[in-house]
């Protein structure tokens, strides 16, 4: 496949990943830059094909600091699902994302673990509409484990936005989505995770994708706050 010329280079995709920052200071990530537009006419969704891959950079939203280039790439069409593989840089095997069919969510390896879901959770709703909301309740499972625990994605979908990143611009659906969950660390009480992400039927995945999490711990009577990391992803090239 021929990859898309809306390429970000990343001079030999290493060297910037290894370069320190110029300066002390911590400088948190810029906000996203993006605007209200109409939606795309005609609305053509990507078919899912093998090979179809999708470069993202990964960066610490706390101080801007890249900190990976991930590949996910669309290896294998088995009995109806898409499997789409992930591989870092640094990290090697991210693990599969399954799909069930083309933007259901029946698994997702964005964890610590990578999450199978009883019920699909979907990555877009109606893209025909806009100031959508659903809430999907479901169960997942870690790993090979036969153990369900339980998790409601509320999936809010605000509307069409043009996107610019330095790959390019895009037209793409703004999608919020706020999941809470039981952690399988039973110490981690009201985990919550937000996951914002602008959808683009264009090229069949995500422009800009941030997560972010919470939850607390009780040391005896004390309640202590705890976070996840804060990324995000923003994609660099893709192929066609």
């Amino acid at each position: 496949m021929q990859e898309s010329r809306r390429a970000f280079v990343i001079g030999g995709l290493t060297l910037p990943l290894s370069l320190p920052f110029v300066g002390c200071a911590i400088k948190s990530l810029p906000a996203i830059k993006a605007t209200p537009t109409l939606q795309p006419t005609p609305l053509n969704l990507r078919e899912a094909k093998i090979g179809q891959s999708w470069k993202y950079l990964k960066i610490n939203q706390f101080n801007s600091e890249p900190v990976e280039l991930i590949e996910e790439q669309i290896s294998a069409l088995e009995n109806g699902q898409i499997i789409i593989s992930r591989k870092g840089q640094k990290s090697h095997n991210l693990g599969n994302e399954v799909q069930s069919p083309f933007g259901k969510l029946l698994a997702d390896s964005d964890w610590d673990s990578s999450q199978t879901y009883q019920s699909v959770i979907p990555v877009y709703l109606d893209l025909n509409q806009i100031n959508l909301s659903a809430t999907i309740q479901t169960s997942y499972q870690l790993g090979n484990s036969s153990y369900r625990l339980p998790i409601s994605v509320t999936i809010h979908q605000r509307g069409w936005e043009s996107i610019t990143i330095p790959s390019g611009t895009f037209t793409a659906m703004k999608i919020e989505k706020l999941i809470r969950f039981q952690h399988n660390d039973s110490t981690r009480l009201e985990s919550t995770r937000i996951d914002r992400y602008w959808y683009s039927p264009e090229i069949g995945r995500w422009v800009v994708r941030e997560t972010d999490g919470r939850y607390f711990t009780m040391a005896g009577p004390r309640r202590i706050d705890g976070r996840e990391d804060f990324w995000r992803y923003e994609l660099q090239s893709y192929t066609k």
